[in-house]
């Protein structure tokens, strides 16, 4: 019986979507019951200007450990060995070289001629697998690509070390027998196709994916990218284990997704989804709104949904600063969460910073080096990161000897000009409940580091008040 390996690119397809904007603890939590269900492969593309996406990725490497987390590597070396450092971390890891192979593609998305394209490839594939075991190269728009030259990009990338090899269909027009027919004449022109795993990703445009990704299997391929979130582009995760539930011993093939959980794992994926589209959809792409003219009792319902465990007092402090705002505008879920970080849990400050160092640069890891106040006594922390905030964080986590599980860190301006004021805005978690800290500062990685310390000093002043 053979294994058919599933592939999920929710994630993936998610970041590519301009409709919905996911929270960090969204797409965290669609990473970890995606683990839950047994998917093998776990797919990400981070935005690698965007800090909160690259702890994201960090954090997902942290906490899925069953499931091999790709993380999509760009499309240049220093790109790839970005994409490296964010999953290094993780127990299973792929680096994924995405490469179009159709004219209209290759035209599009570099302005290359296909011999160009063929050497980027070779050059990308070979610096991924210098770096990591386990590399995949996923030829987009294969259904549409130049026979010959088809075949050169897949024995291009097994060459190069590719332990996978992915073709995919975005047009969504080929028929199931044409993709069987497809796949038979790429394994008859690549034999050495067989040596490595061959991927599929067939476009469900037309409501044909499933059947379409079956008949991939009958030609002989090993794995089928599918999507846990449904209106993905991609064959559903649910439909395709269903049929190879039913017609698998048939057909000679079986999967490890976990089917007595799927209906209750996809649906809570598709919840968490659905409220999201509904969301973007109603506001026009825009932030969501906690709503208008909500009583104390309405607002305290909304912040319990957020995560975040308030006593009355403060409750009726973040209540107070609602209503001052939303008799100006609608207030949103991120306005809120300024106001409950600002007029929520201010505690004695246990911990105050002294002073910090940070170095950067694209030839070395950043490192950082924190010096805290504790009461009279003077405490340090230096350490390493994947960029400056990263090795701010571990260098206070060092000080104080904790790791929390980092669930927000977003960045924004307060101010313009050449001056302007960063706003830094971090959650941490601890035993499931949310403190979040603010910081300001005409420097950003200082407005991080005060951030994380506001929201350290009130894990530390509720854990010795309890």
């Amino acid at each position: 019986m053979k294994k058919v390996l599933i592939d999920d690119v929710s994630l993936r397809a998610l970041k590519a979507d301009g409709n919905a904007t996911f929270s960090f603890k969204e797409k965290l939590e669609i990473a970890r019951r995606l683990s839950e269900l047994g998917a093998d492969v776990i797919e990400v593309a981070p935005s690698f200007n965007d800090k909160a996406d690259e702890i994201l990725v960090k954090t997902i490497c942290a906490v899925v450990t069953r499931s091999v987390v790709s993380c999509v590597a760009g499309n240049t070396e220093k790109s790839v060995e970005k994409a490296y450092s964010l999953i290094s971390g993780a127990a299973k890891k792929r680096l994924l070289v995405a490469i179009p192979v159709s004219p209209v593609q290759m035209e599009y998305f570099y302005g290359k001629k296909p011999a160009a394209v063929l050497e980027l490839l070779r050059t990308l594939t070979a610096k991924a697998v210098s770096l990591c075991k386990d590399v995949e190269v996923s030829l987009e728009d294969a259904t549409r690509a130049e026979p010959e030259f088809l075949y050169s990009a897949v024995k291009a990338a097994i060459a190069a070390g590719a332990k996978t090899v992915a073709v995919t269909d975005l047009a969504g027009m080929i028929l199931p027998h044409e993709f069987e027919g497809f796949i038979s004449d790429i394994y008859k022109n690549v034999p050495e196709l067989k040596e490595v795993k061959l991927s599929v990703q067939c476009s469900d445009e037309l409501s044909m994916g499933t059947a379409t990704a079956l008949s991939a299997l009958g030609a002989g391929a090993d794995c089928i990218k599918v999507a846990a979130v449904e209106n993905s582009g991609a064959p559903s995760v649910y439909g395709i284990t269903h049929a190879i539930e039913y017609i698998g011993n048939k057909k000679g093939f079986t999967c490890g997704i976990n089917r007595t959980a799927i209906n209750r794992i996809v649906s809570g994926i598709n919840n968490i989804a659905s409220q999201k589209f509904s969301d973007a959809r109603r506001g026009n792409g825009e932030a969501e709104n906690v709503g208008e003219g909500l009583s104390l009792k309405e607002l305290s319902e909304v912040v319990d949904k957020y995560g975040y465990e308030l006593s009355a007092e403060d409750m009726k402090k973040v209540y107070e600063e609602y209503c001052r705002l939303s008799e100006k505008k609608q207030v949103s879920a991120k306005e809120l969460d300024v106001i409950i970080a600002t007029s929520a849990l201010q505690v004695p400050s246990t911990y105050t910073l002294v002073n910090f160092s940070v170095h950067s640069s694209n030839v070395l890891s950043a490192t950082a080096s924190v010096i805290l106040n504790k009461g009279d006594e003077e405490l340090r922390g230096i350490s390493f990161g994947n960029g400056p905030v990263d090795a701010a964080f571990l260098a206070i986590e060092n000080v104080i000897g904790r790791h929390f599980e980092l669930d927000s860190f977003e960045l924004g301006a307060v101010t313009e000009g050449k001056e302007a004021l960063g706003q830094a805005m971090v959650k941490l978690r601890n035993k499931g409940i949310l403190y979040s800290g603010r910081g300001i500062s005409t420097d950003i990685i200082g407005a991080s580091i005060r951030a994380y310390i506001a929201a350290l000093n009130k894990i530390v002043y509720e854990e010795a008040n309890r």
